[in-house]
């Protein structure tokens, strides 16, 4: 078995596209919160990358993050099988609690009514568009 592993080009390919997925709904959950709800970053090396970057930085600090993850995966999952498919699986789930904790603030500041919703400016192509 250990052999077929070794020829695979990537061990765990399923749990890799719903890292990916998880990963990509942390990034759209996050520029939504911080860009229409006026929402403040709470890990403070993202804010960095925003800061610096704006989203691109935090698509491309979460694409780093992705690959390392994946390699690291790789890594120790064609020394250990068990235990690299076990950090895939737990990759996942860490990429869905930031969410999570997002969508439950959301909830929260809806159910007290304390939620104001910022309508970002329409940028110059919307604009041109809505002229035609």
């Amino acid at each position: 078995m250990a052999q077929v592993l070794a020829q695979r080009p990537v061990l765990y390919p399923n749990q890799y596209v719903w890292y990916v997925f998880a990963s990509s709904l942390d990034i759209m959950v996050t520029v939504f919160v911080l860009s229409h709800l006026g929402m403040k970053e709470a890990n403070t090396f993202a804010q960095w990358s925003i800061t610096q970057f704006g989203t691109w930085g935090l698509i491309g600090l979460k694409f780093f993050t992705v690959a390392f993850i994946v390699c690291v995966c790789e890594y120790i999952g064609r020394r250990n099988h068990v235990a690299g498919r076990r950090l895939a699986c737990w990759s996942i789930l860490a990429s869905l609690l930031p969410v999570i904790a997002a969508l439950v603030q959301v909830g929260y500041l809806l159910t007290l009514g304390d939620l104001e919703w910022t309508v970002l400016p329409a940028t110059k192509a919307a604009m041109e568009h809505m002229v035609k």
